[in-house]
């Protein structure tokens, strides 16, 4: 899983998240670059932004959850 992180200065609570995304064993890479907010991605999902009151730690797990439910070929009858 990639991780990108958004942000506009990197602060305490920020180096706590990103301590703690790092030491979940499927986030592959954690990619930072700079912008007007500080947001979160995971795969393309957006999972966390400033302000927010979400746990980013645990929607990694639901995106991964999510996936592997995509993944489930689920035959049809008709």
């Amino acid at each position: 899983m990639i991780v990108v992180v958004k942000y506009r200065t990197i602060d305490k609570n920020l180096k706590r998240i990103i301590r703690l995304l790092r030491e979940i064993p499927f986030v592959k890479e954690i990619i930072f670059y700079r912008g007007e907010r500080t947001m979160i991605f995971a795969n393309n999902y957006k999972i966390w932004e400033e302000g927010s009151e979400l746990n980013p730690v645990e929607e990694i797990y639901d995106i991964k959850i999510f996936e592997i439910i995509r993944k489930i070929y689920l035959p049809v009858c008709s």
